[in-house]
């Protein structure tokens, strides 16, 4: 590989450098089997926002008297314009970034999926919603560098899903030699990980020196010296250099780390970043915890006691309850208007 770093694998970031340009997109929706309604349905989205925007903005002029200084076609057409052309600017892309991204998977020789509908990986910040989809996922099976990396977002239906709503994230899979209680690495600073209620009934461990600044460890209660067992300190050393901003779950026999959604796997120096930490935390888990051993497990069942498998609480997503109140607000404003502001007002 040309950049240092990832020198376990042979990793061609040239696709990262390069621009997309409009015959890329066409083979990209061609390749990934893009249906045309999803193109019919972001330009009646922007063409929709765009004629809300202007009818918005010809009523502020009315209201204000410019008006009659500036004539109506003339606003609507600039107005249009504009949107039009930001509108344009804003899908174009954000599909050249997913064009970036498949190019560099299909040139390393791994899978890219423009969409996935309703995937229920293990970890806490997936579990919790009811209906997902992930953007732009590279998987690779090299044994070694084996990982998925994308995007993730909640598509809630209706008020009944409201409590469902996680915040975007992106992340980064990787496999463990074997099961492992679920423990979660909390960042102090910006959580991704619904982690409200966390503390109710799991083990909240304090860390130390620079650590207990960024991280909180949590483990199933009685899990304890199993988790520091995992995140030694010299561990969790190359996890603050690595991924300051990141936040890691272990569940089941999968690693998953966190990162902001803003998180850009199209540029090369963020993707060259996002494979040394994928990794080094993959070897270093790896060696971790392919000797565990669950002495709460019963012979003959599952290698990790049903107390360890889950924390208790399974967290609520913030996002969540703000969607959640704001529908019982809502609610309430449309019912008290309806017994006593409507009598009131045309009474």
């Amino acid at each position: 590989m040309g950049d240092a770093g990832v020198d376990a694998v042979a990793v061609d970031l040239d696709p990262l450098r390069r621009p997309a340009g409009l015959r890329d997109i066409g083979s990209y929706e061609r390749l990934c089997a893009v249906p045309w309604h999803r193109r019919l349905a972001a330009v009646a989205t922007g063409m929709a926002a765009a004629t809300v925007a202007v009818a918005a903005g010809v009523w502020a002029a009315s209201v204000s008297g410019l008006l009659a200084q500036a004539p109506v076609i003339a606003v609507v057409v600039v107005g249009y314009a504009a949107l039009g052309a930001w509108a344009f600017i804003w899908w174009t892309t954000e599909l050249g970034r997913r064009v970036k991204l498949a190019s560099f998977a299909w040139a390393n020789g791994w899978a890219y999926a423009d969409v996935l509908e309703h995937t229920r990986r293990p970890g806490s910040a997936f579990t919790r919603v009811l209906r997902g989809r992930e953007r732009a996922v590279v998987a690779s099976d090299d044994p070694r560098l084996p990982f998925e990396l994308g995007r993730h977002f909640s598509l809630p239906r209706g008020r009944d899903e409201a409590a469902t709503v996680q915040r975007p994230f992106a992340f980064v899979e990787l496999p463990l030699p074997r099961r492992v209680p679920n423990i979660v690495l909390r960042n102090r600073g910006r959580s991704i990980i619904p982690s409200l209620g966390f503390g109710l009934g799991n083990a909240r461990l304090e860390l130390e020196g620079g650590f207990a600044k960024r991280f909180l460890l949590f483990a199933p209660e009685g899990y304890q010296e199993d988790a520091l067992y995992i995140f030694t300190p010299d561990l969790m050393a190359r996890v603050l250099d690595l991924g300051s901003s990141a936040e890691i779950e272990l569940s089941g026999d999968r690693l998953f780390v966190y990162l902001p959604h803003r998180t850009r796997f199209d540029r090369p120096d963020t993707m060259a970043a996002v494979l040394v930490l994928a990794e080094e935390l993959h070897r270093r888990f790896a060696a971790r915890t392919e000797r565990y051993r669950d002495d709460r497990a019963t012979p003959g069942g599952p290698s990790v006691a049903l107390r360890g498998q889950r924390l208790a609480g399974g967290g609520v997503p913030l996002a969540g309850i703000a969607a959640t109140a704001g529908v019982v607000l809502l609610s309430t404003a449309v019912t008290w208007f309806g017994v006593w502001g409507a009598p009131l007002l045309f009474g």
